[in-house]
Order: C-alpha cells, then sequence, then structure tokens
C-alpha cells in the first residue's frame, strides 16, 4: 500500500502596496515604529534598531501636529480590495502619560479603522482615523489610492497616526519584510518587501530624526505638542527667561547634544551633554534665564546630536538653527507742559 504526502500550498503573493497616508516623508511624516522582532520584553525593529516597541505588529507612521486636525493628512487603500470591516465615532483623544503606562498588558481600545479584502487570504489594517472622517462602506469596492478617512488620534495611542499592517490568513505580516516578527532581526535582511517602487523611494529608514523644535516659557509635555500651540517666537520685554526644546526620534544612549545660544549683545552660551538612555521618542529641553531682564533682541539657537559612527570621530546626524526675539521696552511717551 503506497503513501502520500502532500505538501502545503504556496502563499500567494501579497499584493503590491502604495505608501497608505498622503504625506511628505521627508517633513510632513514619518514611521515612528516598525515591527518588533525580538522575542520576549526587547523590541527591535527590522534592522535591529530601537524604533519599535515590545509586541508592536504592524508600522506607525506619525504626522505633524497640530495640522491634522485641520486640513488633516488623507489615508489612502494600499491596494485594490474590498471593504471588509470599518469603525467610526471614536473621539480624537491623547492618552496621558498614566494612561499609557496603567493600559500596558491590556487589550487596546478600540479606534476609527478600516480593513480591506484583497483575496488569496490577504488584508490591509488601518487604524487610529480621525473621528467621523471614514467615508467607505462594507462591501464597497476600492482602488489603489481611494481616500478611506484621515490621519486621528483615535483609540490606545498618545500621538496622531495611521498605524498599518499586512495580515495573511489572519497573521499579521510585516510589509518591509513579508516576515511575522518572530524570525528575528538577523533573518529580516532575506526577507521581501510588499511596498511598490514608488512606495519604497519614499520609506528609506532612519533611524533618527526631528520632530519639531520651538521656544515657549514653560517645558512642555508630549500631550501639549500634540494637541496645542505652545511655541513663542516672539518674548515680551523684561522676559528673565525662556525654554528651547527638541522633539526627537531614534535617539540612543551615548549620543552627545551640544547647545550654543547667541544672545544679542554678544555673550554666548554653550553646554554638552551625552544621551543617557535610548528613546524611539525624546523630549530634550534647555532652560536659560538671568537674574535681570534679558537683553533685547534676536537669540540665535546651534542644537547639535552627534553619533559615534566609528571609533574615532563623532558624525553630526542632526543640525538644527532656530532663532527668536525679546522685543524692546516700550518707551512712556510724555506730552509736553
Amino acid at each position: 500500500m503506497s503513501s502520500q504526502s502532500y505538501a502545503s500550498p504556496a502563499k500567494p503573493p501579497a499584493p503590491l502596496l502604495a505608501f497608505p497616508v498622503a504625506c511628505d516623508t521627508d517633513s510632513d511624516c514619518f514611521i515612528q515604529h516598525y515591527f518588533d522582532y525580538a522575542p520576549g520584553p526587547e523590541a527591535l525593529d527590522h534592522t535591529c534598531g530601537i524604533l519599535t516597541y515590545n509586541g508592536h505588529q504592524g508600522i506607525d507612521i506619525r504626522v505633524s501636529s497640530p495640522e491634522w486636525k485641520e486640513s488633516g493628512f488623507p489615508v489612502l487603500a494600499a491596494a485594490k480590495g474590498k471593504i471588509e470591516i470599518i469603525k467610526d465615532g471614536i473621539p480624537d483623544r491623547a492618552l496621558n502619560q498614566q494612561e499609557i503606562k496603567s493600559s500596558r498588558g491590556l487589550a487596546p481600545k478600540p479606534s476609527n479603522s478600516v480593513v480591506i479584502n484583497h483575496g488569496n487570504g490577504w488584508r490591509t489594517h488601518y487604524g487610529h482615523l480621525r473621528q467621523g472622517s471614514v467615508i467607505v462602506k462594507p462591501g464597497q469596492h476600492v482602488a489603489q489610492g481611494s481616500l478611506l478617512g484621515l490621519v486621528g488620534l483615535s483609540g490606545s495611542t498618545s500621538f496622531p497616526h495611521l498605524h498599518f499592517h499586512l495580515s495573511y490568513r489572519g497573521q499579521n505580516i510585516d510589509p518591509f519584510t513579508g516576515m511575522t516578527g518572530s524570525e528575528g532581526c538577523d533573518q529580516a535582511a532575506t526577507g521581501r518587501s510588499s511596498w511598490s517602487a514608488e512606495a519604497n523611494a519614499k520609506l528609506g529608514y532612519k533611524d533618527a530624526g526631528v520632530f519639531r523644535t520651538g521656544f515657549s516659557d514653560h517645558f512642555p509635555d508630549y500631550e501639549e505638542l500634540d494637541t496645542q500651540k505652545v511655541e513663542i517666537s516672539n518674548f515680551p520685554a523684561e522676559s528673565k527667561e525662556f525654554y528651547f526644546w527638541v522633539s526627537l526620534w531614534g535617539i540612543r544612549q551615548g549620543d552627545m547634544e551640544d547647545l550654543k545660544i547667541l544672545l544679542p549683545d554678544g555673550d554666548i552660551y554653550q553646554r554638552s551633554d551625552e544621551i543617557e538612555k535610548s528613546s524611539v521618542q525624546g523630549l530634550r529641553g534647555f532652560f536659560y534665564s538671568r537674574s535681570l531682564p534679558l537683553p533685547a533682541g534676536i537669540y540665535h539657537v546651534n542644537y547639535k546630536l552627534r553619533r559615534l559612527k566609528n571609533k574615532h570621530t563623532p558624525e553630526t546626524i542632526i543640525n538644527i538653527d532656530r532663532s527668536m526675539e525679546i522685543e524692546s521696552p516700550r518707551e512712556l511717551f510724555t506730552s509736553p507742559n
């Protein structure tokens, strides 16, 4: 009696994906989190870098703020298919740091979302859309690039972004590699991207960058930066202090930061610090003050982040020049007798 063995059918190719947000990846948006490829409590992205968090199965495309609340950033179908699931009506609200800590390990809150079925077991998933922006309906057929909604702040998130992932028969797949993340980051380079050539051109891996910079009269927190306008470019006369802050992503332990302030009276303030802890997102703040009012005029600030990429010379990977003004005191007008 002969025996027969049956090989499991080959996985059909994934759909070729377009970038799912209408934004400029040089200025308006960037990928803050990738798939997690590290087992256990560690977190490593597909390059063995730090741009992910433990258990993350998708990519987070973060957009500039607070512009997302105004004209908005369109979320587009990455490939043609049939709308399978939608959800809308959840308010846009940033979780504060305490809520984020208390929610760790729990199932995420639902967000406004869309799921598209592309056939052959493949689906794409779009989460954290803006309340009231979802314009498609279940059963509707959409072409690649069709408008689905707008990037938002709904569900379990502290910043406006699109969570996007690909899945095959219920298993989440990294569109950068075609893998599940369980293979480990050392194997990720052997994978195959599902992005189109045009999308790949926009998606070059950036291991660090600047989200926002500015001046203010206090040190803002993340929630303020995402929901309010805190920047000040003209400080009132008689000001004795100001804050300069830089919101970065991809900072690493051992990075060096240099700050230089050129005051209008010719004085120079400088300081250098070493980053003590790696962080996917870091908000760096600097405080300058005097006991007497600061001199009126233009203040020029230069900020550099340097990283040791070889054994000898740190390389400047971020270089920021900003300026602000302290106004001159108004002269009191006295009428002649």
